[in-house]
């Protein structure tokens, strides 16, 4: 079963609840997260063999976003940027990041706070919210670059979150999104028994679908590319695990539509 937050409307004067009837309350939207079941996300016991197999794991798959917050937002070992996670799990691209930038101020947001917790013990210097992603509670203009990674599929109005990003990020300041790719081979492939269909997937969309999004809310594509094959099981084994798992570590993704994942980056544009 899927919670929601929500708002006692006996609390609210009659000219609030008039709005709500006709509108989208952003404090009753539904979510995908069911506290009466364990987290897919969790992460393995931090210290234990099996962490330290699953750390190494991410941090090659993460390296990419290294580059792009390199290349695109001019991240660096001693530049001060903020950047922020939305959809932060259990905090292991935030624990890089804090390496790979140690003078930039970080923040971490996740609706899951099972998840925050590990992410806590994960992270040193990380500020770490709890939310919805469909209403950021962050000032306008606050951050130079927004990372999220397979989150937007979760929401039931990914539209929101993305007007969401548009606010908080800083004119010139880069939007980094990674989701499942619902037009890739490994979803026509696979059909119903492809990965990406899970309960908790209620936003798959096509790189195309996603860019008109992007687009419309005034975004400027800067990187559309996929990853490979990882959703065709026989992908994942030897022998053919070794095609995917090279390139997947010489390229991570490459400027084709028909990878597993989208994996993009988009700029709010300069004031």
């Amino acid at each position: 079963m899927f919670h929601s937050c929500k708002t006692n409307p006996n609390h609210l004067p009659s000219i609030v609840i008039d709005v709500l009837d006709v509108a989208i309350n952003v404090s009753e939207r539904k979510v995908t997260v069911d506290y009466t079941k364990p987290s897919y996300y969790h992460a393995p016991k931090i210290g234990s063999i099996r962490e330290l197999v699953h750390s190494w794991k991410m941090y090659l798959s993460y390296r990419q976003y290294n580059l792009m917050l390199r290349r695109y937002c001019g991240a660096s070992k001693d530049s001060a940027q903020k950047i922020a996670e939305v959809g932060c799990g259990s905090g292991y691209l935030l624990s890089f990041l804090e390496q790979w930038f140690p003078q930039s101020s970080l923040t971490g947001f996740d609706y899951d706070q099972r998840l925050l917790d590990e992410a806590r013990k994960r992270t040193k210097r990380t500020n770490l919210v709890q939310g919805n992603a469909e209403e950021l509670p962050f000032p306008n203009s606050e951050f130079d670059a927004l990372v999220s990674l397979h989150l937007i599929e979760h929401l039931y109005h990914p539209e929101l979150m993305i007007s969401e990003v548009n606010r908080v990020l800083k004119p010139g300041g880069i939007f980094i999104l990674a989701t499942p790719n619902l037009k890739g081979w490994c979803a026509r492939i696979m059909g119903d028994k492809w990965g990406g269909f899970r309960d908790d997937h209620v936003s798959l969309k096509s790189p195309d679908q996603w860019a008109a999004l992007l687009s419309d809310r005034s975004f400027l594509p800067l990187q559309e590319h996929t990853t490979f094959l990882s959703g065709i099981p026989a992908f994942r084994t030897l022998p053919l695990g070794i095609l995917n798992w090279g390139l997947l570590l010489l390229f991570c993704s490459l400027p084709w539509k028909q990878g597993e994942a989208y994996i993009a980056v988009w700029r709010k544009p300069q004031a």
